[in-house]
């Protein structure tokens, strides 16, 4: 699902995809520079003050962040807002998988902020599959697309989404917008106006590692303007750290060994259906829990992975030695051997 950010697209396209907004550089939100940065030094002092307020507070009390500025009220589990002023909770999108489902406490929220992060770099390949389901779930299609959005330096070792792969895995490759840009601040920007888009049904923020610009006060901005807007915002952390933010939903994803095709037995060496192996760390619904989810590109949904064995095709090997000889093999049963003395023809020699 990923190529190269440095070639083409398949279909001839050129790497880097339309671009919905003019000029990124030259707009800002309201307060910010074309950078992004606060117009007042104070300002962006305060905002740092009023952020490790927060973290201290949410220590003490032992509640994530997100539980503390909105905790959920029972008239607002039941969709039924009343006159205090408080906003009724965003509907939720099941995944598929009954166990899954159960714990994030009935789906994923269809507005609002999602973190999904890789422990590795390399990992963003898995990231990006995940994403693109979630995505389908959402109800990602060509009138209502779905957003993409990433700076240059994180696609260059994770590579671009490719058309082909979409399709192959269910998804609809005009139902994507890519959006490519050259700076994390760009691309921030460009996230922040788009969680405000009702005409998108999901907005992906691709970047590595744990940036300043995406702590609590930044990730704050876009949970409250992708959930007044109804408008689901992943975003997407390659190769990152715990931290706290403003995401009412945390999880870590990681690929599992795909099983066999249940048709094809015949054939075990060929290459099943994706497994991803999530993490829940951080959730309104409850504590943190781990489950196993499989995709199904032609019914488009997560299930439950089928029962049996699932090996995966690539296992790590013993190094070969510098002389270019193989490895020894396993040793088996130990014979004792008599000793045998030289012959007089041995001695004498």
């Amino acid at each position: 699902m990923r190529q190269n950010p440095d070639e083409g697209h398949a279909d001839g396209a050129p790497a880097a995809s339309g671009v919905p907004f003019r000029d990124r550089r030259a707009a800002g939100t309201a307060g910010e520079d074309a950078a992004g940065r606060p117009d007042r030094a104070g300002h962006g002092d305060r905002n740092r003050d009023l952020a490790a307020l927060r973290q201290t507070i949410a220590r003490i009390a032992g509640e994530p962040i997100a539980r503390l500025e909105d905790p959920a009220e029972p008239h607002e589990a039941a969709g039924r807002p009343e006159g205090n002023g408080r906003r009724a909770l965003q509907p939720l999108r099941p995944l598929g998988a009954p166990a899954a489902d159960r714990a994030l406490g009935g789906g994923i929220a269809a507005g609002g902020l999602t973190e999904i992060h890789s422990d590795e770099t390399r990992g963003a390949g898995t990231l990006a599959g995940f994403a693109l389901a979630l995505a389908l779930r959402l109800g990602a299609g060509t009138a209502r697309p779905l957003l993409w959005l990433a700076p240059s330096h994180a696609l260059r070792e994770a590579g671009l989404p490719y058309g082909p792969g979409l399709a192959g895995f269910g998804f609809d490759p005009a139902a994507l917008l890519l959006v490519r840009t050259r700076r994390l601040e760009e691309a921030v920007w460009a996230g922040e106006e788009a969680a405000s888009c009702r005409a998108l049904s999901v907005v992906v923020l691709e970047v590595r590692g744990n940036p300043g610009r995406l702590a609590l006060e930044g990730t704050r901005r876009l949970h409250v303007r992708a959930r007044e807007a109804g408008v689901a915002l992943l975003l997407l952390r390659q190769n990152a750290a715990p931290e706290p933010t403003a995401a009412p939903l945390r999880l870590r994803v990681a690929p599992g060994s795909a099983s066999p095709v249940a048709d094809l037995a015949e054939a075990p060496r060929l290459l099943g259906a994706p497994l991803f192996q999530i993490a829940l760390e951080k959730s309104r619904s409850g504590p943190p829990q781990r489950f196993t989810l499989e995709w199904n590109p032609h019914e488009r949904r997560f299930d439950e992975p089928r029962p049996g064995a699932r090996q995966p095709l690539s296992r790590p090997q013993p190094a070969l030695p510098l002389d270019g000889q193989g490895a020894a093999g396993r040793s088996g049963t130990l014979v004792a051997l008599a000793r045998r003395e030289p012959g007089p023809l041995a001695r004498a020699g």
